[in-house]
Formats: structure tokens, sequence, C-alpha cells
């Protein structure tokens, strides 16, 4: 199978060349930074934005909604909602509340979390997961896995950008710039 190298981090000035993807953060309570508008104009190439949840899934759906909209991200492009290790009751209701709002005004939602939480949460429209292994053939069967798109193996790789694979179909699907 064939995938594409994504690289994500809280600044886009950390995101060297050669990626296929760039994967920042457009918004969430819990965000550590917000990419402002030139930020994304910089990866001409598919990009990837992330709201960093919090609690209010209806509250936040209407600013994620309006955040995407700004941006100009076109409807039927991926999103993610970022779970991190969350994987409560209280978190599979917003995933569903928020990821339902979102799918309602027409974006597909992706969650994402670490391995050992992400599954016991609703994959909307898949999971991103991360788990930082170094063995490939481990991260090519988990790509393999049911609902999964994308893998993020390498964290904090300097200059503080993290590394994932991502199956190459969801390309359609990726906010796209010039």
């Amino acid at each position: 199978m064939t995938y594409h190298r994504m690289a994500d981090a809280a600044f886009a000035v950390n995101i060297p060349p050669g990626f296929d993807v760039a994967a920042g953060y457009y918004g969430g309570p819990a965000a550590y930074h917000v990419w402002p508008v030139v930020d994304w104009e910089r990866f001409p190439g598919p990009r990837l934005p992330i709201w960093v949840a919090g609690t209010d899934a209806a509250a936040e759906a209407v600013q994620a909604i309006r955040a995407l909209q700004e941006l100009k991200v076109p409807l039927g492009s991926f999103t993610v909602v970022d779970m991190e290790t969350r994987a409560g009751r209280a978190d599979v209701d917003y995933v569903y509340g928020f990821g339902g709002a979102l799918r309602a005004a027409g974006y597909r939602v992706w969650t994402y979390g670490s391995a050992s939480t992400v599954f016991k949460l609703p994959p909307l429209n898949g999971y991103w997961v991360a788990d930082y292994t170094s063995d490939m053939s481990l991260i090519d069967q988990l790509l393999q896995t049911g609902h999964v798109r994308a893998v993020q193996y390498q964290a904090d790789v300097a200059p503080g950008y993290d590394v994932s694979l991502v199956k190459q179909w969801t390309e359609g699907g990726m906010w796209s710039g010039s």
C-alpha cells in the first residue's frame, strides 16, 4: 500500500519542506497555537486542519465550522478532532456531538488520539492514531485496520513537528491550496 507522509506542528514554521501533507491547529479550547491564515498559505498542497477538543461539543462545533469557513476549507474536506488520551463516556458524547455537527455542515471528521484510547471513541470518518513505534510493519498493519486513515509514528522531531503516514486514497478529501 502507498502512503503520504504528513507533518503536523503547533507552529507552521517548524514543518520542513518535503512532506506531502501539512497539518496544524485551526482552533479549540485546548489548542496550544492556532495557525493564522498566513501559516496555512505556506503549504500549497494538501492540508489537514486540527481542532483540539474541549468539553462543549455544541458550542465548539459552531466555532469550528465558522473557523473552517473563514479559512475557506471546502465542504467535503477532512478535519480532525484531537482527543489525545481522552476516552471516557463524556468524551464519546463529545465526539458524537462535535463530529455530528461538522458532518451535518458538510465536513468529514477524523478522531485523533493515542492507540491506547482512540479506539474507545467513535471513528466518525476514520481514526488518526498516535502510536510511536519504529517498526514499519506494525505501522502498516495498523493502517490496514478498519477505520484507520493515518498513523502518527514519530513525535517531537527537531525542530518540533510530528510525522505520520496517511492512506493515499484520502488525498481527494484533503483541503488543498493553490
